[in-house]
């Protein structure tokens, strides 16, 4: 290996030891940037819907209450296809003029139980892409609760680092 290769490499890692703990410290999910795949509206719909299969509870946060829309926002930005993400742009279009025809107001505006019965149906086996729409949005909003920071350690016991290092303790020898 040559000299000068070897300092490129050894001020890189310096780097990046140094920038680390300033990144990770300013990581929350109030600070996740949206996607801008979405427009305004379909994040409000992504919101009502995470927020239909998931609502606040009386002790506990929901799916608005940990971010899961946020979440939603940018997983099916990074991680979905664009033909998937038509779809489900399709089917938020759908989902709001459905509620427009029923109840004469956006799937936004309408009562918990008027949005719970407009999911409903499109979760019954019509068409391919309704169905599609309704099991991918409440598979991925039920992920993105679960594994939320607050369930993982409220409900699940999760250490971010387990065991217990006790590095005053008397060793006793048999």
């Amino acid at each position: 290996m040559q000299r000068r290769e070897l300092l490129k490499k050894l001020a890189l890692g310096a780097g990046a030891v140094v920038a680390l703990p300033s990144w990770a410290n300013a990581w929350s999910s109030s600070k996740l940037v949206s996607s801008g795949v979405f427009s305004s509206l379909e994040q409000g719909l992504l919101s009502s819907i995470a927020g239909t299969f998931i609502p606040e509870g009386k002790t506990e946060p929901g799916a608005l209450g940990l971010g899961v829309d946020k979440f939603l926002d940018r997983l099916f930005a990074d991680c979905y296809t664009e033909e998937d993400l038509q779809k489900i742009m399709e089917g938020m279009t759908l989902l709001n003029s459905t509620a427009e025809t029923s109840y004469k107001k956006p799937f936004s505006e309408c009562t918990q139980a008027q949005r719970e019965s407009l999911l409903i149906g499109f979760s019954e086996p019509s068409t391919v892409d309704k169905e599609w729409f309704y099991d991918t949005l409440k598979k991925e909003t039920i992920r993105g609760y679960t594994t939320s920071e607050y369930v993982m350690v409220n409900h699940y016991d999760y250490v971010m680092a387990p065991g217990h290092y006790d590095g005053c303790v008397d060793v006793v020898e048999a």
